[in-house]
Order: C-alpha cells, then structure tokens, then sequence
C-alpha cells in the first residue's frame, strides 16, 4: 500500500486518520458512558479527563486531516455511484468533518463553562474558552454526537453497498469468463 492517495485509493496515511478518529469516536461514546458510572465503576481512573484529551486529540486529527485531504488528490469515484449517491456522499463527507470540528469545539466550551479543569492527558493544562449556557452546551454537544452516529451509520450503509455491488461485479465478470 501507498503512502498518498492514488486516483484508485487511498494511501496509507489516509487510511491511517480515519481509522485513528472513527476509534477515538468509539473510545470518546466509551469513557462518557463510563463517566456517567464513574463513581461505582470506574473510580480508579479519571474517565472526563481521558474523554476530554482524546476529544482534543481527535480535533487536532480533524485539523491534520483536512490538510492532508487538501494536498493530496482524492480517488475517483465508484463507477456505479450515481450522481444523486455522490451528491449525497460529499454532504456527508462535508457534514463529518464540521461535525468532527464541532463536537470537540463544544465539549471544550462545555468544560470551561462548567469551570473543570481542562488538562490534556494530565500534562499540561489547555486555556479555557467561555461563552457559558452549560445546560445548552451539554444538549448541543449531545445533539451533535447523535447527529455523527446517524451519519456514520449512513457511511457504514452505503460503503456495504459499494463493497456488495463490487464484489458481485467481479462474481459476474469471473462466471461470464468461464
């Protein structure tokens, strides 16, 4: 495999991002579960602190992602996507990334509003940014969270889709050999 993307894939490093964020998403839904139970469960640790620096982590991802989707070339689209599927891609593609870049911006706002520390992975403390309305930053933040799941479960969806049809393409194209 490639480092940069080729107009057939994508390279190594792309596929290194998005791997790296979608299981830092999964870690981030993990640790606010287990926060929620913290003082039963999880006590031995502190579970805001980690979601909070994986959370600043995955906005710097975000950050590094989108200049390395802006200075490599993107691979061609599936030959049998229709206009309408790479319409609705691109949206998504689109509302991912400020959804990634919104939902870690929130929760940043959210923890100084609530006046926690804000350190990241215990080595040094990240300044805080206020425009208060805790109670509304928690729902947004929340919101937002809901609003990637939907989406992801929508990606999930039709990348199945574009697997499945290839696969059968290739089937056929092998049995029509023979």
């Amino acid at each position: 495999m490639v480092l940069l993307n080729t107009r057939s894939e994508y390279g190594l490093i792309s596929r290194a991002l998005h791997w790296i964020i979608v299981l830092s998403i999964l870690a981030q839904w993990l640790l606010a579960e287990a926060n929620e139970d913290s003082a039963t469960i999880y006590g031995a640790f502190d579970t805001l602190m980690l979601h909070q620096s994986i959370g600043l982590t995955v906005l710097l991802l975000v950050i590094v992602r989108l200049v390395w989707r802006f200075l490599n070339i993107a691979p061609a689209w599936p030959v049998d996507m229709k206009s309408y599927e790479i319409a609705v891609a691109r949206v998504v593609h689109f509302a991912f990334y400020l959804l990634l870049l919104a939902i870690p911006v929130t929760g940043w706002l959210l923890s100084s509003a609530e006046d926690e520390p804000l350190r990241f992975f215990n080595w040094f403390d990240v300044p805080r940014i206020s425009l208060g309305g805790e109670e509304t930053l928690e729902e947004v933040h929340e919101v937002l969270f809901n609003i990637l799941v939907a989406l992801a479960v929508l990606h999930v969806i039709g990348a199945a889709k574009h697997w499945l049809s290839r696969r059968l393409r290739r089937r056929h194209t092998v049995a029509a050999r023979v």
